[in-house]
């Protein structure tokens, strides 16, 4: 009786790995912007954010600036995708 639990434990618990992964809350508000943009600024965009030069700061207040929004904060975060700290969106 046990070992048939124990099996099914088993398949039970391996199922769960190819369920995907729930993702709470809105998207990222830069990543929804990269979506929603033309390629040119787009491209423009990721060129900048991978600049470690230019400041989370400066980013957000231009995009800002031209549009909603967007905190130096989420900009921060956005750079750390990929990481536990960071925004959901892909790297």
């Amino acid at each position: 009786m046990i070992e048939k639990q124990l099996t099914g434990l088993a398949a039970a618990l391996d199922a769960l790995t190819s369920v995907p992964a729930a993702h709470r809350g809105p998207r990222c508000s830069v990543g929804t912007l990269l979506d929603n943009s033309d390629a040119d600024v787009a491209a423009t965009l990721h060129a900048v954010l991978d600049k470690t030069t230019v400041s989370a700061v400066l980013i957000a207040e231009t995009l800002s600036f031209h549009g909603d929004p967007i905190t130096a904060y989420t900009v921060a975060r956005h750079r750390r995708r990929g990481q536990p700290n960071g925004c959901r969106c892909s790297r």
